[in-house]
């Protein structure tokens, strides 16, 4: 290690941040000593695991502040957050949050006045003095010119469509605002008021055309009597003659320009917090547990955030709300294995810890699945200060579940704690190796 060659040549620096207790180096700063742990993969991820794994799962800080009081290696902050990332436990447990899915795409910019509309329903939640309830809102796509109609709290198709035919309009930007200002403090007559509030809103300029949506669906702008105090400000062409309807064509042509750069600014501003889902075929997921079938009136407020992770097997859908896809859920659990990008989480995983302890995939009724031992390993155990017999070594076996036939998902445990959990399938391992039958 370098910093036990500077030590060794006397190096002031070093000398005044590292010294050695009993054949062990420690960074002393502050008054307070931590131990400096070498290079090993293995020894870091013991002590990672320690101050994680075996305190509670809690998150980067709280597990960063056990560290720093104890340890310290370049870099060590670093891991640790990378460390508790990826933890398997952490991300079935926790909310993902992420932001919303698919990016906006508005629809297209009609080709003129009247060749596309848009209808909504508004409940006013007061019955005003005639009975009326609700408002019908028909929308005018292009010029956003709005009419307003009063409807009943029911009322049935065919009068939805007579009133339609009768009112014909746009945009709805009037909603709350307008519409509080010129009705009454106990709201009965605001049925009275629904003439004004569209007249107002059709004369205002509209922030995506540039103009009112009166002079767009009306080739005019309706006068006000500020208009006749500035004669600059009257129609120089009267409708009808050949010079209004060049200039109705250019007016046009401006707010198709207008409304394009604003679908654009639109479409930039809102996509800054959006996301495309972009899982492939191969790659794990998590699953919403809300998507998986409730096993044994296990209580979901128990349960974790999301099971898995399962490979995507296909990719079937590129709807306007996100794609959908094929999921290698395990057969067992009740669930269609078409699920939508929605209910899927990232898995955030790295080969940099491979010695960390076992990540346990809990199953849906809180038991564990294990299929069998697939292989096992002995652990050098360092032999104690003094005489004595060496220790022997410590004995941990490959585990592969049921239902993850996917060999990056078996995990290996020490003998203590698969002796614990599945003492059958370690005795039917360990006559196998002795060349017995397992017992049946």
């Amino acid at each position: 290690m370098d910093i036990m060659c500077k030590l060794q040549a006397k190096d002031k620096t070093t000398e005044s941040e590292f010294v050695m207790v009993d054949g062990l180096l420690y960074l002393d700063k502050a008054g307070i000593k931590r131990l400096v742990v070498p290079s090993s993969e293995r020894l870091r991820s013991l002590f990672l695991g320690e101050c994680h794994d075996a305190t509670g799962h809690f998150g980067y800080k709280k597990r960063s502040a056990n560290l720093v009081q104890r340890f310290w290696w370049p870099g060590m902050l670093d891991d640790a957050k990378k460390y508790v990332e990826i933890c398997q436990v952490c991300q079935r447990d926790n909310p993902h949050t992420q932001a919303p899915l698919r990016l906006l795409k508005p629809l297209p910019i009609p080709g003129g006045p009247g060749q596309s509309v848009s209808m909504d329903f508004m409940d006013t939640l007061v019955t005003s003095k005639s009975g009326k309830r609700h408002i019908f809102i028909i929308i005018d796509r292009f010029t956003k010119y709005a009419r307003l109609v009063a409807m009943p709290e029911t009322a049935r198709t065919g009068q939805v469509i007579t009133l339609f035919k009768d009112n014909w309009s746009t945009s709805n930007d009037f909603r709350e605002s307008s519409r509080s200002h010129y009705i009454k403090p106990n709201q009965d007559d605001w049925d009275e008021k629904l003439p004004l509030i569209a007249s107002l809103y059709n004369n205002a300029v509209h922030s995506s055309t540039g103009v009112s949506p009166n002079q767009l669906h009306l080739g005019w702008k309706p006068r006000s009597a500020l208009d006749f105090l500035l004669p600059e400000n009257r129609p120089s062409a009267t409708p009808g003659t050949l010079e209004y309807g060049v200039q109705y064509e250019k007016l046009l042509e401006q707010a198709v320009e207008h409304m394009k750069k604003a679908q654009q600014a639109m479409i930039a501003s809102e996509n800054k917090h959006r996301r495309q889902s972009s899982f492939q075929v191969g790659e794990r997921v998590w699953v919403k547990a809300s998507e998986l079938g409730q096993e044994f009136g296990i209580s979901r407020k128990l349960m974790p955030q999301y099971f898995g992770p399962w490979e995507v097997l296909d990719i079937v859908g590129d709807e306007m709300d996100g794609p959908t896809y094929v999921i290698l859920v395990p057969g067992h659990l009740r669930t269609y294995l078409v699920i939508h990008a929605s209910k899927l989480a990232p898995l955030a995983e790295t080969d940099q810890f491979p010695s960390r302890r076992s990540m346990l995939p809990p199953t849906m009724d809180g038991q564990v699945d294990i299929d069998d031992i697939v292989d096992h390993r002995d652990i050098p155990v360092p032999k104690p200060l003094g005489r004595g017999r060496p220790p022997k070594p410590k004995r941990e076996y490959r585990v592969r579940f049921r239902h993850h036939t996917d060999p990056k998902e078996d995990r290996w445990f020490t003998r203590e704690e698969l002796i614990e959990i599945a003492p059958q399938v370690v005795a039917d391992y360990e006559r196998k190796l002795k060349g017995k039958s397992p017992a049946k």
